[in-house]
């Protein structure tokens, strides 16, 4: 054992040897040395263990040789005043120099930190028998909202305040989402929806630091913070706590108390960051379960419910509520042929405008995308005349402003009729429509002009203004535009970017009234691209209108995050405009460019903002 002895100055864990006779220490690790003040072994050698662990001067009264044996270790926790901590312990008899003359081996670890947060905690969950009892109900309880309110409750009388509430934070905006009211005091969660987070910069600045906000008089911010004054004031707040919300190191909201006691404010700090953890974990589990059913029963593309929310509402099928039924079955025809003519960015956009129209129709009636071409709407809260109306507008719609490429089936059925009756006849009924469409139809006289109906291979050989072609050249627009700003902020391949550009192109900004050409562009896009680095788009949203037979406008809107030096996510907001023609090879190119060139420059804290012609 003393050969292996210098094996321990490795280890983080306090490790002596003593003997169990005479006390003297026989060994000491570096950690332990440490931890007493020491700088090397030869400064306690030939001292006794209790001497340089306990500062005494005789053998400890709780010192346990007697206990120590050589087969198992003996384990027990002790405080240590003189490192100023709390140790769990290991102890054992070893043979020291293999002549069979056994020692006391003890072996150290630090669990100051821990034992005192327990103890912390400990203590507050004694003292606080109602805050133990909120805990175990909001686990207990299967209905999340439910456990929420009646701990809300709990909360708001133990602490003798008038209002506690839950904020929910999605990305800029906050929602009071759960409150609880004293008797006499006037609720103001009707009122707290869709807050700017803006409104609480001051407390975010906290909350991201993990600290609480304290206020213990809300006069004291009347000249200091008087946005911050009046929208309390108004809501007869006088003191309050709130402790932030905290998931995977991000604000999703806090929780608050307002006007307890202002002598309790500390005890109700500690009670609310206590509580503040049980309360995210259930409200995590309630967003969880929200995602869940959300992509269970919802269509990912185009945001109709799905087939499995379908199944769900026909097997046993919704209630009558006394109008009898509506149905109609859609089928968009020949995706297959758009997918692979135009790619499936184009099909993606047919399916999406087809959903828009049948809801600007059907707004409030149950929509399901059942598969990869069909939708069905069921629709029980219009009575028949009106019903067929709104069926024959959408019928007209589809004629009309979407190329007439999808196929309608039409079905009414009176009150107590078999729903799936009804879905079967209008499934049969697209069906025919859907064969009409594939067929040529004659002219029928000369006072009658010749239709046409199109086959899906034949579409891009027909000018279908406003139809069918608009609805694929507006996503070949869309896809060379995120693809431009790809490039340039995500990727920095400039001369990929400028490929995009046709040689006429020209650029303007909100800073300089003038226009640039191409190759002022080019200089000004180059130098700046290593300004980009690390750039990723986000929450992009694209706006396009077709402005002339081949010329069309696409307006983008994105933030722009990056990390800084310090590992702190930056985020910029960033917007542009471009105008794209089309090549007689049918590509587009663009144009003209309108960029906001003060978020470009903001990327680069080195950078200001110049007229190209001076750089």
């Amino acid at each position: 054992m003393k050969n292996l002895a210098v094996e321990f100055d490795g280890l983080n864990e306090l490790i002596y040897v003593s003997d169990r006779e005479s006390y003297e220490l026989l060994y000491l690790n570096k950690c332990g040395l440490q931890v007493f003040g020491y700088d090397n072994f030869e400064q306690v050698k030939g001292k006794k263990c209790y001497e340089v662990l306990q500062g005494r001067t005789e053998p400890c009264d709780f010192c346990n040789n007697d206990l120590l044996t050589e087969d198992s270790y003996y384990e027990w926790e002790r405080d240590n005043e003189i490192a100023d901590g709390h140790f769990l312990l290991k102890d054992k008899l070893v043979d020291w120099d293999g002549n069979g003359r056994l020692v006391r081996l003890e072996i150290a670890l630090d669990v100051t930190k821990s034992t005192r947060e327990k103890k912390k905690l400990q203590e507050t969950l004694d003292r606080e028998q109602e805050v133990l009892e909120c805990i175990r109900m909001m686990h207990s309880s299967v209905d999340v909202d439910v456990a929420i309110q009646n701990t809300l409750k709990v909360m708001g009388e133990y602490l003798y305040s008038e209002r506690t509430y839950i904020f929910e934070i999605y990305g800029s905006l906050m929602d009071n989402t759960y409150e609880w009211c004293a008797p006499g005091v006037e609720p103001q969660i009707n009122n707290l929806k869709d807050v700017p987070v803006s409104d609480i910069r001051r407390w975010m600045a906290y909350f991201e630091k993990g600290e609480s906000v304290i206020i213990k008089d809300l006069e004291e911010l009347k000249e200091s913070e008087p946005r911050e004054y009046e929208k309390l004031h108004l809501q007869n707040i006088h003191s309050l706590v709130t402790v932030p919300l905290i998931e995977n190191d991000a604000v999703m909201g806090f929780f608050g108390v307002d006007n307890p006691p202002v002598q309790d404010l500390e005890n109700t700090t500690a009670i609310l960051n206590i509580l503040a953890y049980f309360f995210q974990t259930l409200i995590s589990r309630n967003r969880m379960a929200d995602r869940l059913q959300q992509l269970s029963f919802t269509d990912g593309l185009t945001g109709a419910m799905n087939r499995n929310a379908f199944i769900r509402d026909i097997t046993p099928p919704l209630p009558d509520k006394g109008y009898g039924w509506g149905v109609i079955f859609v089928d968009v025809n020949g995706l297959k042929e758009t997918n692979d003519q135009y790619g499936h960015v184009a099909g993606d956009e047919l399916l999406i405008r087809t959903y828009q129209k049948i809801s600007s129709v059907f707004g409030n009636a149950a929509r399901y995308r059942t598969g990869g071409d069909e939708f069905v709407i069921l629709c029980q809260d219009l009575g028949q005349e009106e019903f067929l109306e709104k069926a024959a507008q959408l019928k007209c719609i589809f004629r009309e402003e979407n190329g007439d490429i999808a196929a309608v089936g039409v079905n009414w059925t009176q009150k107590g009729n078999s729903l799936q009756q009804a879905i079967n006849e209008a499934e049969n009924l697209m069906y025919q429509d859907k064969k009409n469409f594939y067929s040529v139809l004659e002219a029928s006289g000369e006072e009658e002009p010749e239709r046409i109906r199109f086959k899906t291979d034949e579409l891009q050989k027909e000018p279908l203004q406003g139809n069918t072609l608009d609805i694929l050249e507006e996503a070949q627009i869309k896809q060379v535009s995120q693809e431009m700003l790809h490039l340039y902020f995500e990727k920095q391949d400039v001369e990929r970017l400028l490929r995009y550009m046709d040689e006429s192109f020209v650029w303007a900004d909100e800073e300089h009234p003038r226009v640039y050409g191409r190759k002022e562009a080019e200089g000004y896009f180059i130098r700046m691209a290593d300004a980009m680095a690390g750039c990723m788009i986000r929450n992009l949203e694209q706006y396009t209108r077709k402005l002339s037979e081949d010329t069309w406008l696409c307006c983008n809107w994105c933030y722009l995050d990056r990390f800084d030096r310090l590992g702190h996510l930056v985020r910029r907001p960033f917007n542009d405009s471009m105008i794209f023609k089309k090549k007689k090879s049918g590509e587009f190119s663009c144009y003209f460019s309108h960029v906001s060139r003060k978020a470009l420059s903001e990327m680069d804290e080195k950078s200001e903002i110049k007229d190209p012609e001076v750089n």
